[in-house]
């Protein structure tokens, strides 16, 4: 019987070694897709949140776009001359009071010119004679508002500050973007 038992037990372990080759065979393919995939499954996962990220700045930037489109609709404007004209004359003449009184001696308006960014830039000079510094910090806070009708820029501005106290000349430069 010892013999039966070898033969046996050795018939047993080729059976055992052959099952487990056909196992390892007809597996091994679907464990290299197994681990195929859960290297896929982490690549895209790192593609979708990258993605995810340039989508949540891409919002953001949407957003503030969509929040700044009132600014840029203020550069969306049509110059005419005799409505800036009108604009810049009833602007002064709202800030007369008691306080002091401001008159324009010139106006000037120059033809637009093209500017590297697509927009047209029309320079205004304004030469005005004010009562006084409070009555021209008001002038200069109407035309530099942010709500005003047009947006105004100014290039440059010197005046004698503090030197004199009797009404006094300025020009004033101011520069608007438009199309």
């Amino acid at each position: 019987m010892s013999i039966y038992n070898k033969n046996n037990k050795f018939v047993s372990y080729i059976i055992i070694l052959f099952s487990l080759f056909i196992l390892v065979l007809f597996t091994s393919d679907k464990i290299k897709e197994i681990y195929e995939n859960k290297d896929l499954k982490e690549t895209y996962t790192l593609s979708l949140n990258d993605k995810k990220a340039k989508l949540t700045e891409l919002n953001t930037l949407k957003n503030s776009l969509v929040n700044s489109k009132a600014d840029l609709d203020k550069y969306n404007v049509i110059i005419k001359e005799d409505e800036i004209i009108d604009y810049i004359y009833s602007t002064i003449e709202s800030k007369n009071d008691r306080n002091g009184t401001s008159s324009i001696n010139s106006l000037n308006i120059s033809e637009p010119i093209k500017t590297e960014l697509w927009f047209n830039e029309t320079l205004i000079t304004i030469n005005i004679r004010v009562a006084n510094e409070a009555k021209l910090k008001e002038i200069l806070d109407v035309f530099l508002w942010k709500k005003s009708k047009y947006l105004f820029y100014i290039s440059s501005f010197s005046f004698p500050y503090w030197e004199t106290q009797e009404k006094f000349s300025v020009t004033i430069p101011l520069k608007i973007l438009h199309k």
